[in-house]
C-alpha cells in the first residue's frame, strides 16, 4: 500500500473526528455584528479553540487582534480598508508549519464570522447545536464556511498521523470580518501571511475556482415631496407632493433595463460563470407614514464586476463609474428627477480575482481532487470571496475549493453533507502532498 493509499484510507476510517470538528466550531456562535466595532459572541473563543489545535500539531502560531485605523491609513482606497473597523475582542489567527525547506509552501485559509442565524421559527434545529442527521451537518456555518475550516485543519492532522513530513511550509490562517467586507484578510496579508499558492475553503461542491466576482453595495437615494394621501396634489414638480415610490418604480425599471443589456454584454459574463454580473436590488425603503405620500426613497444594490473590470487600485471604480452615469441617465428621462436627481451613496467594494486556469495550483489541484473522487472541472465562485487579497497584494495565488453547495450559505437550516466533507479532506491532504513534497 502506497502512503497515498494509506492516507485515504486513514480519512475514510476517522471520517468521524471531521464531522466532530465541525461540529465543535459550528458551537462557537462567532456571528459578525452588524456594528463592526462590536465583536460576536463567539469569534474569539473559535480561535483559541483552533489555536489549540494547531499548536497539538506542532505549529507555531499567531493570534492577533489587528489595528482597524491604522491598517485604514496604509491601505485607504484600496480592497479590504474600511472605515469604523475594530477588533477588540475578534483576533485573526495564523499558523505555520515548518517543513525541511526544500518544497514550495501552501497557505490554507478561511474565515470563522458567521451570520446571524434569522429568525429561530425558520430553523428546524438550533443553528448553533450542531446536529447530524441524514449524513448532513447542521448549523449556522455548517457550509459558509467553517465545514472548509473543518476539512483544512483535518487533512493537516491526518497527514501527521500518517507520518508523512512535508518538504514545504503549511500557512494556517483563519479570519473575522469576511462577511462583512474582507478587512480581516487585509490585516492577514499585512500581517505578512502568505505562500507559495493558496486554497481558500469556501464552499464550492468540492469544485476549484480559480476566480470570484467583486461585488459593489451602494444606496440610491430618490427624493419625492411628502404629502397628505388622501388630498389632490398642488403641483407634480414644484409644490409637491411628488410620489417617491413612482419615482422608485421608475428607477426600477431603469435597473432592469440595464440587467437587461448586462445578460448579452461579453464584459459582463465570463466562461467559468453560471450567470452574468447584474445589479441586485437587495433592499427597499420607502415613505414615512400610512396616509402620507412617500418623501423619500432607498434602494440599496448589489453589483457583480470581474477582474478584468478592475481599475488601478484593483476595485470597482470602472463599475461604480457605469452605474452613476446609468443612474443619470434614469434620471434625465423623467422631469422631475432632472431637477433632483438620484443621489448615489457607495457602501463597499468587494475586490476580486482570477488564477489563470493553467496555474501550477490549479492544476496540482486537479490531480489531487480527481484522486479524491471529485469532479476537476473548473468552476466559478459566482459571489464574493476573499481570494483576491492574497492573490494580489499578498502574491499568494489562491483559488475557492471546499465542501458543501453554496446556495445554502446564509440561509436557515444551512447544512453540509458528511461526503463532501470526507472528500474535500482527501484533496486538501494530497495536495499538500503534491505541492509540498513529501519528505522520504
Amino acid at each position: 500500500m502506497t502512503d497515498r493509499d494509506a492516507l485515504l484510507r486513514l480519512i475514510d476510517d476517522e471520517r468521524s473526528r471531521i464531522v466532530q470538528t465541525l461540529c465543535d466550531l459550528i458551537a462557537f456562535p462567532s456571528v459578525v455584528k452588524a456594528d463592526p466595532t462590536t465583536a460576536g459572541p463567539g469569534e474569539a473563543d473559535c480561535q483559541r479553540y483552533l489555536q489549540a489545535r494547531l499548536e497539538r500539531l506542532g505549529m507555531t502560531t499567531d493570534l492577533w487582534e489587528p489595528d482597524g485605523p491604522a491598517l485604514l491609513e496604509k491601505y485607504r482606497g484600496r480592497p479590504g480598508a474600511h472605515e469604523g473597523r475594530t477588533f477588540d475582542g475578534r483576533p485573526n489567527l495564523a499558523g505555520r508549519l515548518a517543513g525541511n525547506g526544500a518544497g514550495r509552501s501552501l497557505l490554507l485559509t478561511g474565515h470563522i464570522d458567521v451570520v446571524p442565524p434569522g429568525p429561530p421559527e425558520h430553523w428546524n434545529t438550533d443553528p448553533f447545536v450542531p446536529t447530524v442527521r441524514d449524513g448532513r451537518v447542521h448549523g449556522r456555518g455548517a457550509v459558509d464556511m467553517k465545514g472548509g475550516v473543518a476539512c483544512m485543519l483535518m487533512a493537516v492532522e491526518f497527514l501527521r498521523e500518517a507520518g508523512l513530513t512535508l518538504k514545504g511550509d503549511v500557512v494556517f490562517a483563519t479570519v473575522v470580518d469576511e462577511e462583512i467586507g474582507g478587512m480581516g484578510t487585509l490585516a492577514m496579508v499585512d500581517r505578512g501571511i502568505r505562500a507559495d499558492a493558496g486554497i481558500l475553503t469556501e464552499p464550492t461542491a468540492n469544485r476549484i475556482a480559480p476566480i470570484c466576482h467583486g461585488i459593489l453595495w451602494g444606496r440610491l437615494i430618490v427624493d419625492g415631496i411628502g404629502g397628505h394621501a388622501e388630498l389632490t396634489p398642488n403641483s407634480w414638480d414644484s409644490t409637491g407632493p411628488v410620489d417617491a415610490v413612482q419615482l422608485v418604480r421608475h428607477v426600477l425599471h431603469g435597473i432592469d433595463m440595464l440587467n437587461a443589456r448586462w445578460r448579452t454584454d461579453p464584459r459582463k459574463n465570463h466562461p467559468l460563470m453560471a450567470l452574468p454580473n447584474q445589479v441586485i436590488v437587495t433592499q427597499l425603503k420607502v415613505g414615512e407614514h400610512p396616509s402620507s405620500i412617500a418623501g423619500r426613497g432607498e434602494i440599496v444594490i448589489d453589483v457583480q464586476y470581474l477582474p478584468h473590470e478592475q481599475d488601478a487600485l484593483l476595485t470597482g471604480g470602472h463599475v461604480r463609474r457605469e452605474i452613476e452615469a446609468h443612474v443619470a441617465a434614469i434620471c434625465q428621462s423623467d422631469p422631475y428627477l432632472r431637477k433632483r436627481p438620484v443621489r448615489v451613496e457607495w457602501i463597499l467594494d468587494a475586490d476580486c480575482a482570477e488564477v489563470p486556469a493553467d496555474h501550477s495550483i490549479v492544476t496540482t489541484m486537479q490531480a489531487a481532487t480527481r484522486a479524491a473522487g471529485n469532479d476537476p472541472t473548473l468552476d466559478g465562485f459566482g459571489a464574493h470571496s476573499d481570494m483576491g487579497l492574497p492573490t494580489s497584494l499578498g502574491q499568494t495565488p489562491t483559488v475557492n475549493f471546499g465542501p458543501g453547495d453554496p446556495a445554502y450559505a446564509h440561509q436557515p437550516n444551512e447544512q453540509v453533507p458528511v461526503g463532501d466533507l470526507v472528500a474535500c479532506t482527501k484533496a486538501l491532504a494530497l495536495s499538500l502532498m503534491d505541492w509540498c513534497g513529501v519528505d522520504d
